[in-house]
């Protein structure tokens, strides 16, 4: 038999040697496309992350305790947290900047009223015939009173201006209307 200077042709017409490369190309490229990499909302994920105002250094963190463990898109932490976290991976550690509207939401001023200072009292007096609370302290800010009441109702209180006559009781989240800095680390995505 002599040699043919025409490779052979396989199925479809393509040199079998093209044909066979092929396949395993998209054989292997097509191993790691089966699942969608990275976080996907309704994961449950772990993770550790710092959170402060742009600029100043963090007020809250978790990085040397415990994972934060939490279902991706359930309403457990605000949209900008989550969406910060899809399509990361185990082992990723990503900066980002929260506005207001993806974290906290904006400031509403209705929420603020001045009241006489014993009619403030007794509200803070009834507060905590409802409920627990404990202070929180936030950079550059007043103390803020978080209570907690049956049903895990959480509500914020921040008192100021306060005076024999007056007291300024505002009840807008501590960190509404501020752009907050989280850093991010991705522990585990522990169910798809």
């Amino acid at each position: 038999m002599e040699r043919s200077d025409h490779p052979a042709r396989g199925w479809g017409g393509l040199p079998i040697r093209t044909a066979v490369f092929g396949l395993v190309l998209l054989l292997v490229l097509g191993a790691g496309c089966s699942t969608t990499s990275g976080v996907q909302s309704g994961d449950t994920v772990r993770v550790y992350y710092t959170v402060s105002f742009p600029g100043t250094e963090p007020f809250e963190s978790n990085v040397n305790g415990t994972p934060l463990e939490f279902v991706v898109g359930d309403g457990t932490v605000i949209r900008g947290f989550d969406q910060a976290l899809i399509g990361m991976n185990p082992g990723e550690t990503k900066t980002v900047t929260v506005s207001p509207e993806d974290g906290y939401g904006l400031r509403n001023e209705t929420l603020v009223k001045e009241v006489d200072t014993a009619t403030a009292l007794a509200f803070i007096q009834n507060l905590d015939r409802m409920g627990t609370s404990r202070p929180r302290f936030f950079p550059g800010m007043e103390p803020v009173f978080e209570y907690t009441f049956p049903g895990d109702i959480v509500v914020h209180y921040t008192f100021y201006n306060i005076s024999e006559e007056s007291t300024t009781i505002d009840q807008n989240h501590p960190l509404a209307g501020k752009d907050l800095v989280f850093t991010i680390t991705l522990e585990e995505i522990v169910k798809k």
